[in-house]
């Protein structure tokens, strides 16, 4: 018995011995941080790689319109002026929306006097609760084309303001009723007179429908400038921290076009074009996503938000959503206008794209550079010519026909060589959904190259 209790003393002794061994272990480590150092593993910080955005940050018309009756103003989308006046717009409160007759649907005769906002691809219904202050959490749009502020017609006054929110496709304009009068409005523009430019109405196609597809082009020559920027390369390595469950199991593979490949199994990222694109996928994963998801530009905002976020200003560029599977892409803007097309021709260096199946964001592909946040120096003016020249050019020198024009706007084409990346504005025609640029720099010898951008 006094054996036992001998051994079971010397037991507690060791027990309390080590627990104070182990807790002065615990107090006094240190980690091997130069062990880590000097390992051949990177750890980047992933943190400030890219900024997040909400939807009506990466969701922008295409072209801002000041009517006056008969007379319009494109404003020029530079210096943050869209942004600024979405920003305005979303403390205007929206109560009620009520459908509208014919008469006010976009057409050649209509004339009034406020601001028009023009989307390139529509919007849904339910975007606009983040675009406005609204009271109801559904309204009965659809889908919006176009965004109208005009005056009221039976306000004596011609003060106050209504809304009207224009279906292109189903032939249908809600209207509502809002707090925002004259004078709100054009305090939202006010300042920006030389960012405006004259332009005109006319009709690419749709002459004889009812509701017609109006586009503005200018009357007069507008002055851009030319832009050069330096340009940083994107760490891989953090994106195998940020698009991989455990970047520890990763095995890398050469590819030959000077690229690599990681994979865990499961998933897969590969960098082409000699590093300069990166395309991550899961290809474990397929089929349509369910009916009453959220739409693929908000699951891919939101998957962008938090596998690296925006490293430069990205604006929704196209999406779809079919039975097998949902994408969409969204294009590089430098000083307000779009970056059609660039000197290494793939649309992939200045575009970012996701995929979407079953639900889940399935593939990703961007560009492995960011831009600095302002440029490096202002490399000169270019004039563009206004639209009635633009026809004649093509009347003049081109294969195509103005008949054959879909639409046109103003583009940057991207130059980038080593660290350094410059934008020069041009005019682009959009031709059986492509867009062209035009060159009017040597018209007796011309080639006009086809960029195929959708």
């Amino acid at each position: 018995m006094i054996m036992i209790e001998s051994i079971k003393t010397a037991v507690l002794w060791i027990l309390i011995l080590s627990s104070i061994t182990l807790t002065w272990l615990l107090w006094t480590f240190q980690p091997e941080y130069d062990a880590i150092e000097e390992s051949n593993e990177t750890y980047v910080e992933i943190e400030d790689l890219g900024d997040t955005r909400t939807l009506p940050e990466i969701v922008q018309p295409r072209q801002i319109i000041i009517h006056r009756e008969e007379e319009r103003s494109l404003l020029l989308p530079l210096d943050d002026t869209y942004k600024d006046i979405l920003q305005e717009l979303e403390e205007v409160k929206i109560d009620y929306v009520y459908p509208q007759w014919e008469s006010q649907a976009p057409s050649i005769e209509r004339e009034f006097t406020g601001m028009e906002l023009i989307f390139d691809h529509s919007l849904e219904g339910d975007w606009l609760k983040a675009f406005f202050t609204m009271e109801e959490d559904h309204l009965a749009i659809e889908q919006v084309d176009r965004i109208i502020f005009l005056l009221n017609p039976d306000d004596e006054d011609n003060t106050d303001l209504l809304v009207q929110f224009v279906d292109m496709e189903d032939e249908a304009v809600y209207e509502s009723d809002i707090s925002l009068t004259m004078s709100d409005l054009e305090k939202m523009y006010e300042g920006t007179g030389n960012k405006q430019v004259a332009v005109e109405k006319h009709l690419f196609r749709g002459e004889t429908e009812t509701f017609q597809p109006i586009s503005y082009v200018t009357t007069e020559p507008i002055s851009l400038e030319k832009y050069t920027y330096e340009t940083t390369d994107l760490s891989a390595q953090a994106f195998t921290q940020i698009l991989f469950n455990d970047p520890s199991v990763i095995e890398t593979y050469p590819q030959t076009n000077q690229g690599e490949t990681y994979t865990d199994g499961n998933r897969i990222m590969s960098l082409n074009e000699s590093g300069s694109i990166l395309h991550f996928v899961r290809p474990d994963i397929r089929g349509g996503s369910p009916a009453g998801v959220p739409s693929v530009i908000e699951d891919g905002l939101d998957f962008i938000n938090n596998h690296s976020g925006w490293t430069n200003d990205y604006l929704a560029d196209d999406w779809a959503e079919t039975d097998l599977d949902d994408h969409a892409s969204f294009r590089l803007y430098v000083q307000g206008l779009p970056v059609l097309a660039s000197n290494q021709g793939q649309d992939q260096h200045f575009k970012v794209g996701v995929k979407r199946a079953a639900n889940s964001i399935t593939e990703y592909t961007r560009p492995m550079y960011q831009l600095a946040d302002e440029p490096l120096e202002k490399s000169g003016n270019v004039t563009l010519p206004p639209f009635e020249d633009v026809q004649q050019h093509i009347r003049e020198y081109e294969a195509f026909s103005n008949r054959a024009v879909e639409d046109i706007t103003i583009g940057h084409y991207m130059v980038r060589q080593r660290s350094y990346a410059t934008f020069e504005p041009g005019w682009y025609v959009k031709i059986d959904g492509r867009w062209t640029l035009l060159d009017f720099r040597s018209n007796a010898d011309l080639e006009v190259s086809v960029y195929g951008l959708e």
